[in-house]
């Protein structure tokens, strides 16, 4: 049997329950998004390629080249050696694997391959990963029913002793399985307010959270959070000047208005901090932005199609 998202298998009734309050569950599928330390179930194997021939001076030890859990995300090794984060699941069903990845230095091979229980290869043409140019890679992979072994496995190359920069691996989800035994716990600047939750829900502005929150806390006097901070409130730093102005006409065309952006991340009554400029005086209208136009209310409006 299957439990719903938001449910988890309690072993001892053997019966699906709602998650409690401040952990989520997705039913059938499981994801991976805290990396504080490598995750249950996940093996973190560093191996050497390298034999000892008795002509080299020395055959690095490769003891401590492993995946490092840095809070979001997993970080692999950057030296000579190869590094080889596993991951066991059995599906009851046909069900996926996917995950979001930064591969920015062709130094590194950077392969992810899925076997079966047999050591089979299952996906062989989405074994070597390629390099991205910016921001995180969306990858997904379809697993069948059954026993399957999922792999992520670096080797680095160095080139005139230049250090590579690290593959990076986050969020990782895996659907198709059965049911799941637990909940997981809502990550640092989400909560989730009620049981049966299948998702933890982010904190406003000027809010953040602990793990496994059910409600999100205020930030204190003269501190701040955005809608992406997690695990606290930094402190407000006295805020900047404005860029300069344009110069005012006596028959200007349009006044200034300045305010201050969100979320507010300074203060103006700390020393030094900058005031905001009065507003209301007349100035000279910018010109449009390129492939934009006038019209008839001196509003900067596209161009039409083909001009």
């Amino acid at each position: 049997f299957s439990c719903k998202a938001g449910e988890f298998l309690d072993m001892k009734s053997q019966a699906c329950k709602p998650c409690p309050e401040g952990t989520y569950s997705l039913g059938t599928g499981v994801r991976f998004d805290e990396w504080d330390e490598v995750p249950h179930g996940f093996a973190n194997v560093a191996t050497n390629l390298e034999l000892d021939d008795g002509f080299s001076d020395t055959v690095e030890n490769c003891t401590m080249s492993t995946w490092v859990p840095l809070g979001d995300y997993v970080a692999s090794n950057t030296d000579e050696c190869t590094a080889t984060l596993m991951y066991a699941v059995n599906l009851k069903q046909s069900g996926t694997v996917s995950f979001e990845y930064i591969y920015p230095d062709s130094s590194i091979v950077f392969e992810f391959f899925v076997q079966n229980d047999q050591c089979q290869p299952m996906v062989e043409e989405s074994r070597w990963m390629r390099t991205t140019e910016k921001g995180w890679k969306f990858h997904s992979v379809e697993l069948s029913h059954g026993n399957n072994v999922l792999y992520w496995r670096t080797t680095a190359f160095s080139v005139w002793s230049k250090v590579p920069k690290p593959v990076l691996v986050r969020n990782i989800g895996i659907t198709g399985v059965a049911y799941t035994s637990e909940c997981f716990p809502c990550k640092p600047g989400t909560f989730a307010p009620a049981a049966g939750s299948s998702a933890c829900q982010l904190c406003p502005a000027n809010t953040f959270s602990s793990k496994g929150a059910t409600a999100c806390q205020p930030c204190e006097p003269a501190t701040y959070a955005g809608r992406r901070t997690l695990r606290g409130c930094p402190l407000l730093s006295p805020c900047p000047p404005c860029p300069g102005s344009a110069p005012s006409f006596p028959l200007g065309q349009t006044q200034l208005m300045f305010k201050w952006a969100e979320p507010k991340i300074c203060s103006e009554e700390l020393p030094e901090a900058a005031k905001l400029p009065q507003s209301g005086l007349r100035s000279k209208c910018p010109p449009c932005n390129p492939g934009y136009a006038k019209d008839n209310s001196s509003t900067c409006q596209p161009c039409p199609h083909g001009s």
